[in-house]
This record gives C-alpha cells, structure tokens and sequence, in this order.
C-alpha cells in the first residue's frame, strides 16, 4: 500500500472509530440496547430477577414458558453484563457481516433458548440468566457458516476467523469447567453455554451453505431449528413439568399464596389424579384459602383415589359437619 492509500485508509478508520459501528450494525446495536436497558431498569425496579423473567426452571416448566426468552436479555451485576456486552459487540458485528441483520436476530434468539433449555434439563431446579447462551449460539455458528458454508470471504479470512472463534470457545469452556473460571467470574452456567453452542452449529452451518442463495432457504433452516428446539422443549416439560407444578405449589404456599399454590396442584392433579398426597395438600390449600367446598372436592378426589384414605375422610368429616348457630 502507497503512502497516499495508507494515510486514506487510516483516515477512514479513524473516521470509523469516532462515529462508532452502531449504524453499521443494527441488530447488534439494538441487542445491546436492551440487554443494558433491561438491566438499568431491574437495577432501579428493585425487583427480584425471578420477577422480570429469569428462568427459574420450576417456573419455566410449569408453564412460564416466556422465561426462555427473556432470560437472555438479565443479568446478575455490573460484571456480568459488562464482560457479555463485550463479547456480543464483537461476535454480533462479525455475524452480521458474514450472514445478515435478521440472520443475527434469529441465531440471537434461537440459540439463548438452546442454552436456556439445556441448562435447565441439567437441573430442573435451576435458575438461569445472562446473553452468554445466545453468545456461545453466535460462536457455534460462525464457526459452522466459515468453516463448512459458502461465505462471500477469502480463504485466508475464513481460516482467521475459524481460528480467532475457536480459541474463545475453548478458552471458555476450560474457564468454564475450572476452578480458577469460577474463582474469576463466580458461577458459570456452562449447559446453557453448551446448548446454546450445539443450537449455533445446528443452525449456523445452513446459513452458511446458503448465504449466496435464496434467503428463503436460510428462513427455512431457522424455522427447522426452532421445531427441533420445540420438541426438545415439549419433551422437557412432558418428563419435568408435573414435578415443576408441585415444587412451584410449595413455594408459593409458603409465600402464603394458598390459592395460587393452588392452581398449580390443580394443573398437576389433572394429570395425575391418583396423587393421593398431592390432592389433599390441595384440599388443605383451599381450606386455608376459605374456600370451603372446593377444599371438600378436592378431599373427595383423594378418596376416591384411595378409599382408605384417613385423612380425606378426617378432612371431609370436619368440613361437612353442621356450622354452629350464628356461623355462616
């Protein structure tokens, strides 16, 4: 490169750099934008993250299915977002560039609910939250677009990026799976980093086969990717979901919620309606709740499940005798 070309380049880098990349990159501007809104608003809310959409696993099995998405978007402190922020600057950037602005959004989206679903199969009483899931999903998929798809770059390009994403990923993961990892930066989630790394390859390597075709045919695999995650979600919640309906039922009577304890017992014992325990815990919640003749069909429901049941007949005994006079 001449002087004169030098000195113009340089201009323009510095040009660059002054202005920032945020117009340039649209979705990555935008990721970030929320993720630091989300958490200066948590920040000033005061409210638990359980509250704006953390995914607690009993929660998010129970039904909060939402939790799945907005969990990706949380975060635990100023050290957590700011080492995620970090890296999605960088990884977004180079993932809108090799495959495209909706492209980023979807590999975003569907890879943070690869690893939230994961990180919650690895544990069903866990609880998860951070952008790092659906960071690792953006590694996982340039590294599948640049080293098996058909990206409009050089091959030396390709060898650097491959090389560059690679040794974050390892580096992470080691980090990740050591005790020094976790004496620096506490605890690491590493199925949801896992899932949404596995999700990124899934879904990374037909963007990268298509890139240079139709972009219906990128559509496409987003959507397969999403169906196979779909299944894999519905199979998680048909195997942990009723255990996940009577963990979140004891939390929430101890919160003194009797009735919302309730209706969690409610959904659990429409599936399993010979859970002799489960329906008089069910009957004792409505009868803590006052609400005496739902707590006498739900003692009904439990002799029926088991005629010999003590207790439901003790329970029924006492709430079908006589009131006294001047009680309504």
């Amino acid at each position: 490169m001449c002087d004169r070309c030098a000195g113009v380049a340089t201009g323009r880098a510095r040009r660059a750099m002054a202005a920032g990349d945020l117009g340039r990159y649209p979705v990555t501007t935008a990721l970030l934008a929320i993720n630091i809104i989300a958490f200066v608003i948590q920040l000033l809310s005061g409210q638990a993250l359980t509250y704006w959409g953390a995914n607690i696993g009993p929660l998010t099995l129970s039904g909060q299915y939402w939790r799945l998405f907005s969990a990706g978007f949380l975060h635990g402190g100023f050290f957590h977002i700011a080492v995620n922020v970090w890296c999605l600057w960088s990884l977004g950037r180079l993932s809108e560039r090799l495959f495209g602005k909706w492209q980023t959004l979807a590999i975003y989206m569907v890879t943070g609910v690869g690893g939230a679903l994961l990180s919650i199969q690895s544990n069903p009483n866990h609880s998860e939250l951070g952008a790092s899931g659906a960071i690792f999903g953006i590694v996982g998929s340039v590294m599948a677009g640049v080293k098996f798809g058909d990206l409009d770059i050089s091959t030396g390009e390709k060898r650097a990026i491959f090389s560059s994403v690679l040794s974050f990923a390892v580096l992470n993961f080691i980090l990740g799976f050591s005790d020094f990892g976790s004496s620096i930066f506490g605890h690491v989630d590493n199925m949801c980093h896992l899932g949404g790394f596995v999700s990124g390859l899934l879904v990374g390597l037909p963007l990268g086969a298509f890139a240079r075709k139709h972009q219906l045919l990128q559509l496409a695999t987003v959507v397969i990717t999403s169906l196979v995650l779909f299944a894999a979600g519905r199979e998680l919640v048909q195997t942990d979901g009723p255990a996940a309906q009577k963990r979140v039922a004891m939390m929430e009577a101890q919160r003194g919620n009797y009735l919302g304890a309730a209706e969690y017992l409610e959904k659990y014992t429409a599936n399993d309606p010979h859970d002799e325990k489960a329906l008089l815990d069910l009957g004792n919640l409505y009868a803590l709740a006052g609400q005496r003749d739902k707590a006498i069909n739900a003692f009904q429901r439990a002799l029926k499940a088991n005629p010999d049941s003590y207790d439901a007949k003790e329970a029924l005994q006492s709430l079908e005798a006589p009131l006294s006079p001047g009680k309504k």
